[in-house]
């Protein structure tokens, strides 16, 4: 998909810094590697990357409107799901659409509808429309916020990019990490607070908001608010609901001009998507449905370390005998993980999704060679009823996230010096408290949120929208589509509302959604236990990552070793067992290389 970039000026002429927007539009050239659109003004200069041959000169990408007799400019990344049934209503109100594309769309949408526009929207998309006549640029994300978009404020100037990389690039801007953003690298990453980066003065737009930047100043609004009400449906009709919804979701997003393909991991998400998709088969596409999903050689010695450790191969050819899916298997070894290490973090804005990210980006790369558009069965397991249990505390007594289990681990690698600087535990304090706060704009008639709800706030504000970044990320490296038909917003709506004790049908995790799959799969798929990612265990392999962190932090020009406790981190290296701590260690020593990497890439200052 397409990488957008600009910069707006609405009260001073910025003809003759024109020039600026290309290293901005390059530093996000893997989100479109074929060329770029321009517009360009005397108030406003936007670009809107080419993601595939295809696309090269037969899509306007930077996309012109006129309505009521103003101009819009829009450029976009993302893909708008009711697309048709948007476009016939705003044909009825008298648009005439030139193009076939998206970008066309929402421009009409804002045209009639203005901000409110952005609810009607059912995709993933990052956007900005510049209004020309009102001198006024419009910013908005999607409602889950699986596409980034980032800004920043120069006096009177305004840089937007979907990639952190973009600002950065900018010849006036000047990088730097502020306590606040240390803060965010050791603590939170590979996630962040929603709004915030690790860099002083860049800016999130958090999902479901938009933002207007004017004559008259910034404002950054809430466009999706959930309603809090009493759920009165039954078990039966819950179930229902669920299925209807979630059908409706994988039909909108696999009837498609392009060839669809999916994730299949014999868990009872994929399972599921893929059970209805090959049931609707006839009526959404004509070829048979393709699915891939990753393997290791047997030398390999991978190994899940936590939940279900059974391989997932029995489950999965299950599935492809039974609904007639050809499957795929990519095989991997603890080599290929290695190569991959420094790829797989390079395409994202922080470091440490570690094996998981590098295994996710090889095994999109193949998948692009066949297919443009991938199905997965991402979603947020709390709204669905999983691990559903009151809020954890570390052994300090603090408040932790759900997530965040080995904060400990990680600070006791930083030298005392950065951590009275960061204060860890309190900085995650703090950001425990602000999430709490904003809970109150994100639902209506909402006073407070209720402790038993912790976890599935948590999930959708802070945790849900991170795992999507990197699906978007890993994907987008390779121009592959990824849709994700269980984060649809209507769902969410509805699943908000559905009390815990239902949500855990018959007292199982899940259990709503496995009441409403029954007919679709055999028991033993859908009360499968969530199976963790596999961690490799091979020596070898540990070896080899011990080393690559030696090599970074004993190097003179390393931006992270004066950070660090050279002491402790080299006692931990020295430990060659390969107990669950040992696997925790290499997990640690993989986020280690991938800051480093991450620190001396862009080469920041750390004030």
């Amino acid at each position: 998909m397409p990488g957008i970039a600009g910069i707006v000026n609405p009260t001073a002429d910025i003809t003759h810094q024109c020039s600026h927007i290309c290293p901005v539009s390059d530093a996000v050239r893997e989100r479109g590697p074929v060329g770029s659109s321009l517009y360009i003004s005397s108030h406003s200069v936007m670009a809107c990357r080419i993601a595939s041959e295809y696309n090269a000169g037969k899509t306007p990408w930077v996309t012109k409107i006129k309505q009521h007799g103003k101009e819009y400019i829009i450029v976009m990344d993302g893909t708008i799901y009711n697309y048709s049934e948007l476009r016939s209503q705003l044909e009825s109100c008298g648009c005439i659409f030139r193009e076939n594309s998206c970008s066309e769309l929402v421009g009409y949408c804002y045209a009639i509808w203005n901000a409110p526009c952005f609810v009607r929207l059912n995709g993933l998309f990052a956007l900005a429309i510049w209004v020309a006549d009102e001198k006024k640029l419009v910013l908005a994300r999607d409602h889950i916020g699986a596409k980034p978009l980032y800004y920043t404020l120069m006096g009177s100037t305004m840089v937007f990019a979907s990639e952190i990389g973009g600002i950065i690039s900018h010849p006036l801007f000047r990088a730097e990490i502020s306590v606040e953003g240390l803060s965010e690298l050791i603590c939170l990453s590979p996630r962040n607070t929603p709004g915030s980066t690790v860099i002083k003065g860049i800016h999130e737009l958090r999902p479901a908001h938009y933002l207007t930047f004017s004559p008259d100043g910034t404002v950054v609004k809430r466009y999706w608010v959930i309603e809090e009400r009493e759920h009165t449906d039954s078990a039966e009709e819950t179930a229902s609901q669920i299925r209807e919804l979630i059908t409706e979701s994988i039909n909108m997003q696999v009837k498609a001009d392009l060839p669809v393909c999916g994730l299949l991991s014999g868990g009872l998400y994929s399972s599921l998507i893929t059970a209805i998709i090959c049931k609707n088969r006839r009526s959404l596409f004509s070829h048979v449905y393709n699915t891939w999903s990753v393997e290791y050689e047997k030398g390999s010695k991978l190994t899940s370390t936590s939940f279900q450790s059974d391989s997932d191969i029995p489950w999965i050819r299950w599935i492809c005998r039974e609904l007639g899916t050809r499957h795929h298997y990519i095989l991997l070894s603890t080599e290929d993980l290695l190569d991959a290490l420094f790829e797989a973090s390079e395409a994202g804005d922080a470091p440490g999704a570690g094996d998981y990210y590098s295994a996710l980006t090889l095994l999109f790369r193949e998948i692009r060679k066949e297919f443009p558009i991938i199905i997965s069965g991402d979603c947020s397991d709390e709204l669905f009823g999983y691990g559903l249990k009151a809020p954890d505390h570390s052994s300090t007594g603090k408040r932790r996230f759900p997530w965040a289990s080995n904060l400990a681990e990680k600070v006791s690698v930083f030298c005392t010096e950065i951590m009275e600087l960061v204060k860890p535990f309190e900085y995650v304090d703090k950001c425990y408290e602000e999430a709490l706060v904003e809970y109150p704009r994100f639902a209506i008639n909402a006073a407070g949120l209720k402790k038993d709800y912790e976890p599935e706030w948590f999930s959708l504000y802070w945790n849900l929208p991170c795992i999507l970044s990197r699906l978007d990320r890993a994907s987008t490296l390779y121009n592959l589509q990824a849709r994700v038909p269980l984060c649809d917003y209507r769902l969410i709506e509805y699943l908000w509302n559905v009390p815990n004790e239902m949500k855990r049908y018959d007292g199982m995790d899940r259990g709503i959604l496995i009441k409403s799959a029954q007919d679709l799969l055999p028991r033993e798929i859908l009360e499968r236990r969530k199976r963790a990612f596999p961690r490799p265990l091979d020596p070898v392999y540990g070896e080899k990552i011990r080393n690559a962190l030696k090599e970074s932090i004993y190097d003179t020009g390393s931006p992270l070793r004066y950070l660090l406790d050279i002491r402790t981190l080299e006692s931990m290296m020295r430990q060659q067992d390969a107990s669950k701590r040992q696997t925790s260690y290499q997990q640690l020593f993989i986020w280690l290389i991938q800051l480093n990497g991450f620190l001396r890439s862009h080469n920041f200052r750390i004030l």
